[in-house]
């Protein structure tokens, strides 16, 4: 029997286009949230990816792939980046947080204007597996990444 460990496995990444629309110039961390652009033409809401916003948090993308830690995006300007989609059964990546969670697991999701993820309960998108204090230093938790369900059903 093999022993399974984080990132042992292969994981489903998808390869997404991120607009900075944020005012300022933004340096991209592993594991911040991104939403689908869903004001965009159809074929193009399938991959261009922007910070979550009141009008798409429904259309949750997926999670910054640690490669793209540090990358630089001026503000207005697009670039090429991988995200940890979510799957039907959730995999494990690292999520960016800002909350206590060293004794309980929680589930996070998205909310208006912020690339980190909160315990929250109406657009969950993962479940917290590791438990820790990000609530006075905000960094990663690995987490269960689920996605949420069809926001049009």
């Amino acid at each position: 029997m093999s022993q399974v460990t984080y990132k042992s496995e292969k994981l489903a990444k998808k390869k997404v286009t991120f607009t900075n629309d944020t005012g300022a110039t933004v340096t991209l961390r592993g594991g911040w949230v991104l939403c689908y652009d869903y004001t965009q033409s159809d074929i193009s809401q399938s991959y261009l990816v922007v910070r979550p916003a009141s009008a798409n948090l429904a259309w949750f993308a997926g999670v910054i792939t640690e490669e793209y830690d540090g990358r630089e995006v001026v503000d207005g300007a697009i670039s090429s980046i991988e995200i940890y989609i979510p799957t039907k059964y959730g995999q494990v990546v690292p999520v960016f947080s800002s909350e206590d969670h060293s004794s309980n697991i929680a589930l996070l999701e998205p909310v208006d204007g912020s690339f980190i993820a909160v315990e929250g309960s109406t657009t969950k998108v993962c479940k917290t597996v590791q438990l820790a204090n990000r609530g006075t230093t905000n960094g990663t938790l690995l987490s269960r990444l689920y996605g949420i369900s069809d926001p049009l059903a």
